[in-house]
């Protein structure tokens, strides 16, 4: 009883800071971006332990203030069926004083891969690949409280054909981490990067681990296609080994390839499509690689609007571990999804 009081009084507190926000937009600078989905997955997994069939919802609020000239500051509230809570995701604060280089203090993005970096409402599937969500159970990318010195690359400014990211992260596992990431624009569409990051854990579990990133990738306005590969040594399975007797030295490691095309329709209903397909190959130990997760997405993004867009994507997961025979595609899914932006 006393658990659903406390739930219901932090919800309104949080319905009261929107609120303040929004009666004091007309004081300052504020715009308001996000998105909404709604959709179904139908998920290949045991109906015991969990339902096979999904219907979802999410949304996301982002509250951009221009405090001066020099300083931004962003809010960035999220909520989803499953949880059926608004969650402040991100609060940032942009110091603007220098050309090439940018500092943002806040719970924010770790700058280590191309997928890591994407936001959602730009991201062309609807799903994140198999690679980007086990990089991301290691804790490699994903947010943390953090300062980050860091440009981007601007069409504005071709005499500097460059983008870097240079961070220090704390979160409360006691895990400290550093990431450096650089990539160098050639021509007007084409992209390299390269990414590091060093994990540091303190306490009883004490451990450090390494990462790397590259990736190399074209962009047009109708055509999108991006080659990434992920080496990463695994904390959690590192300390595990470690507590059996064993090296704690665990790699893992990955690589995908995406391609996307965009295709004018200009028809009542339909203005455009965009068909896409990912594959990847994810071992999550290289002294053993018969134990590894295939992936191979299909999909089509059908735009209704410039914002808004019904989303099909066919997620297949194919897995085998270090004693099976035959591959399995637990974790397989369709998904039907209609995306509003704004």
């Amino acid at each position: 009883m006393r658990h659903s009081y406390i739930l219901r009084h932090l919800l309104l507190a949080r319905i009261y800071l929107i609120t303040v926000i929004l009666t004091n937009a007309s004081a300052q600078d504020v715009s308001f971006t996000g998105f909404g989905a709604v959709g179904f997955r139908s998920i290949n997994r045991n109906p015991v332990a969990l339902f096979n069939q999904e219907p979802y919802y999410e949304g996301k609020l982002q509250v951009d203030l221009d405090l001066s000239k020099q300083i931004d500051a962003q809010l960035d509230f999220r909520g989803k069926s499953q949880d059926k809570q608004l969650v402040l995701r991100e609060f940032s604060v942009k110091f603007k004083y220098l050309r090439l280089a940018r500092i943002k203090v806040g719970n924010i993005k770790k700058p280590f891969s191309l997928e890591g970096l994407t936001d959602r409402d730009e991201y062309i599937p609807v799903n994140d690949s198999h690679i980007h969500r086990r990089v991301s159970e290691l804790g490699y990318d994903g947010r943390n409280i953090g300062v980050l010195v860091y440009y981007n690359y601007s069409k504005k400014r071709p005499q500097y054909p460059f983008s870097y990211a240079l961070g220090a992260f704390r979160n409360s596992s006691y895990v400290t981490s550093i990431y450096g990431r650089a990539a160098a624009q050639l021509r007007s569409n084409y992209t390299v990067a390269f990414g590091y990051g060093h994990l540091s854990r303190g306490g009883d579990d004490a451990i450090e681990t390494h990462g790397a990133s590259i990736d190399v990738g074209y962009c047009s306005d109708h055509w999108e296609s991006n080659i990434e590969a992920i080496y990463v040594q695994d904390p959690e399975e590192g300390i595990r080994r470690r507590l059996q007797g064993s090296s704690d030295r665990v790699y893992s490691s990955g690589i995908k390839s995406f391609s996307a095309i965009r295709i004018d329709i200009g028809s009542l209903v339909v203005k455009s499509i965009e068909p896409y397909m990912l594959f990847g190959v994810f071992s999550p130990d290289l002294s053993n690689t018969t134990w590894h997760t295939l992936q191979v997405m299909l999909g089509v993004n059908v735009f209704l609007d410039d914002n808004v867009r019904l989303r099909l994507s066919a997620d297949g997961l194919y897995s085998k571990d270090r004693h099976a025979v035959e591959y399995s595609s637990h974790g397989s899914m369709f998904i039907a999804e209609i995306f509003v932006r704004y």
